[in-house]
């Protein structure tokens, strides 16, 4: 199990340089959340973590003068900008991992985040509209993919779920087998926490350790490691 608050174990499991991006071309999925939250988890681990905030809303930047983490990093660029700067982060050598919250919308910065992504996280509601959305995005990861002739791991997170099982998380697991969508074991449920993090500037894993949302995200973060380590053909499918 990861343990954020022991650095020296973080090491020894999350040695690779990893650029994750957050992607969804729908707002309102928890996508800036998500993306703080694990990059929260990250630095609190041990790692130098830089978050790129590409959002139009620039969310992570304003929460970012509440949030004093250290070894976190948020910037918050015009997206014209973005080939520039990044190149320059990764350079540098300051960083152990770079996490990207991308705009809500499809457009140029997209596919540039995408061909330079370790993993790709694509939060969505367990709706209709969520699921159709994240397809298109699925559709993009794939065509940058053919492009760029390497295999860009991706994962669906379903978020904002509702604590008892319903009809329409149901339907939802039901379509993401039917699609065979790669998905987290870990889903976000709605919780107090996601939102007073940016009001309060403390994330999951320090505003409730080892229960609810910060065992959600600690867990969320075992995940990515695995599958940063694991073969594709040994990697969860939808179902």
């Amino acid at each position: 199990m990861f343990n954020y608050t022991d650095p020296h174990f973080y090491k020894s499991i999350f040695e690779a340089f990893m650029i994750i991006t957050f992607a969804s071309s729908k707002g309102g999925v928890g996508k800036s959340t998500t993306c703080a939250a694990v990059a929260c988890a990250l630095a609190l681990g041990g790692a130098r973590v830089l978050v790129i905030d590409l959002d139009q809303n620039r969310t992570l930047g304003r929460w970012s003068k509440r949030a004093a983490i250290d070894r976190l990093t948020v910037s918050a660029i015009a997206t014209e900008t973005f080939g520039t700067y990044f190149r320059d982060a990764e350079a540098s050598g300051d960083y152990d991992h770079i996490c990207i919250d991308l705009p809500g919308t499809r457009e140029v910065t997209l596919f540039k985040a995408l061909a330079r992504s370790d993993l790709v996280i694509i939060p969505a509601q367990a709706s209709e509209p969520d699921l159709r959305e994240a397809l298109v995005v699925v559709s993009d990861i794939r065509d940058v993919g053919e492009t760029t002739n390497r295999k860009i791991p991706y994962r669906l997170l379903l978020t904002k779920i509702f604590p008892l099982r319903t009809g329409v998380t149901d339907y939802a697991y039901a379509e993401l087998e039917r699609k065979g969508m790669p998905l987290f074991r870990t889903a976000l449920v709605e919780r107090v926490a996601y939102r007073e993090m940016f009001l309060n500037g403390q994330p999951p894993t320090i505003f409730e350790p080892g229960k609810g949302a910060g065992a959600e995200i600690t867990a969320l973060v075992n995940e990515i490691h695995a599958i940063a380590e694991q073969p594709e053909s040994e990697l969860r499918k939808a179902g």
